[in-house]
């Protein structure tokens, strides 16, 4: 066992693996014993024991496999004793779930795949397209209930009585944990793709907590996402698009924050600190992304982040471009948080007043009115546009919302200077 680390810093490490393990479990999990509320009962029953033990016997040298463990022991114990029903021998879940395989690449490639096949049955047509991605951001991304409500703009409540729901509708279904054929990739690719996207969402920004960014889910998104682009049942010109977007997204991380653990602005960006590895492989995925002449809101969304990632400064960006992508994505995927970003660069292209008047026609959607960055936006037009009362009035409603404690931090500084 390690003393590393902290018996206090235990449950933000449980936390963390929790985001990055708990999908990859229940993944394996589910596959093995066909039903996802077993997985996920038996992946919580190893994170509790890590809750009750680490603090007092140490955290062990490999966290995660240990947590593997757990849960293998967990699901032998449950077979044993008759717990629930399996598809498996006990001798096939102690073969698939040992420790060591944790660490064999092999067994990588197979838990990625398993990964893959549980984010396609959360997303099978019996559910709702927004319950097939709550569902899947809850089970396949580790992201917790209220953090999902965030992301769909949704009281938490209702947000939780769809996931009972949508979990019930796939056991009655009897959803198999397998990538479908080719005839039902056209109409299971796309919120597959969407939810590997809000997955990144999630980590690029993070709605709740004492971090502005959680690197480590974000980067499992990228991962997936090229994954899938590389996989032969699955590669296809928008799955490409989603990867180049959430590679040359994912490129900014390192200049996002500063020191303080505060934003930093994208104007005001270090853009030498861009990974260039992943701005390359994101222009690599956006050509493969335009052969087969299909277009859809991934390609659209992927051109503007290459129009950020290919100018060298804030002032040399095609803002006017960039309004123009915003036009045809507003036909591919209208929404009131595209309709935002729209009005935040029609105010670079053509003045405060210009944003602010395209984001006059948003002020009765009440998903935005829970939105913090919606206030901040109007905050920060506000005071470019010399309004600075009006400016205090929308910051202070941003603040009034659920927000992480570093959005609170910059909020907070924004106010006493306006």
């Amino acid at each position: 066992m390690s003393c590393e680390p902290s018996a206090d810093g235990i449950p933000e490490l449980v936390a963390d693996l929790f985001r990055v393990q708990a999908g990859r479990m229940t993944a394996s999990l589910a596959r093995l014993t066909g039903s996802l509320d077993t997985a996920e009962e038996l992946v919580q029953t190893a994170l509790l024991k890590a809750l009750q033990l680490w603090p007092f016997q140490g955290v062990p040298a490999n966290p995660a496999g240990w947590l593997w463990q757990a849960a293998r022991n967990a699901a032998l114990d449950g077979l044993r004793r008759n717990r629930f029903q399996a598809p498996v021998t006990p001798g096939e879940i102690a073969d698939a779930l040992s420790m060591e395989a944790a660490d064999d690449p092999c067994f990588a490639r197979e838990l990625e795949d398993d990964r893959l096949r549980l984010v396609f049955a959360c997303c099978h047509p019996v559910l709702s397209a927004e319950a097939q991605i709550a569902l899947a951001l809850r089970t396949v991304c580790g992201l917790g209930t209220a953090e999902v409500a965030r992301t769909f703009l949704l009281p938490e409540p209702t947000l939780a009585q769809r996931l009972v729901r949508a979990k019930a509708a796939l056991a009655k279904a009897q959803v198999p944990f397998a990538i479908p054929g080719p005839e039902e990739i056209p109409a299971r690719l796309p919120p597959v793709l969407g939810t590997l996207y809000l997955m990144f969402n999630s980590g690029y920004e993070a709605l709740e907590g004492d971090r502005l960014i959680r690197a480590a889910v974000a980067m499992e998104a990228v991962r997936l996402a090229c994954l899938a682009a590389e996989h032969p049942a699955i590669a296809r010109p928008a799955t490409h698009a989603l990867a180049a977007l959430l590679c040359l997204l994912a490129a900014r991380l390192p200049a996002r924050t500063g020191p303080d653990g505060l934003l930093v602005p994208l104007d005001r960006q270090d853009r030498g600190a861009w990974d260039p590895h992943l701005t390359a492989r994101g222009f690599r995925h956006l050509a493969r992304s335009m052969q087969g002449g299909e277009e859809t809101r991934w390609h659209v969304e992927a051109a503007i982040a290459a129009t950020h990632a290919a100018a060298t400064t804030w002032s040399e960006t095609d803002w006017n471009r960039i309004v123009t992508l915003y036009d045809r994505l507003m036909r591919h995927h209208p929404s009131p948080l595209v309709a935002l970003n729209r009005a935040v660069a029609l105010a670079e292209a053509a003045g405060p007043v210009e944003g602010l008047a395209a984001l006059a026609g948003l002020e009765a959607d009440p998903r935005l009115a829970r939105y913090p960055l919606y206030h901040a936006t109007l905050a920060e037009l506000c005071r470019r546009a010399d309004r600075p009362q009006e400016a205090r009035a929308h910051l202070r409603s941003a603040l009034a919302l659920a927000i992480s404690e570093p959005s609170r931090r910059l909020l907070e500084e924004r106010l006493s200077a306006v």
